[in-house]
């Protein structure tokens, strides 16, 4: 991977728009929560094999439970999330489960598949492509079935 050393850490960005007060929710312990800068969850450096499946999706999986904690600590119920690099799509499922609005972008079309996919998995809903009403199976469906087609007049 490049490095002689795994990197022990994952570095999570937080930007606010405007000029109100940060939203803080745990103010050094103040409601409940104390935090330093170390948080430990399963399975963000982990290779091992349950994590393998995740793994297999994309390979800087984020566990959902960090990205939600992030989400709690600075934001507000029914409050937007933008992730620029959403990857595997965590971030929109911490939204999902902390009931946050996600905005979310992925340059990689591959991994905008993987993002859908986990999203319909967490929520059991299918997502709808919003111009035509299509569930995304449908839009699936129809790309599988023009790529056969090609490949059939190809031959």
């Amino acid at each position: 991977m490049g490095t002689f050393y795994r990197s022990q850490h994952e570095l999570v960005l937080i930007f606010k728009k405007g000029t109100a007060s940060h939203t803080n929710t745990f103010e050094l312990g103040q409601h409940g929560r104390s935090r330093t800068n170390v948080w430990r969850y399963a399975g963000v450096n982990a290779f091992k094999s349950e994590r393998r499946e995740e793994l297999d999706l994309h390979p800087t999986v984020k566990p959902v439970e960090m990205i939600a904690d992030v989400l709690l600590d600075c934001t507000a119920r029914g409050e937007a999330v933008l992730d620029p690099f959403v990857g595997s799509g965590t971030t929109i499922i911490a939204a999902e489960k902390t009931g946050r609005r996600a905005y979310a972008i992925e340059i990689d079309p591959q991994y905008a598949d993987v993002i859908i996919r986990r999203w319909q998995a967490y929520t059991g809903r299918d997502a709808i492509l919003e111009t035509t009403g299509e569930t995304f199976g449908a839009v699936e469906k129809q790309a599988i079935d023009a790529a056969a087609k090609s490949l059939e007049d190809a031959s």
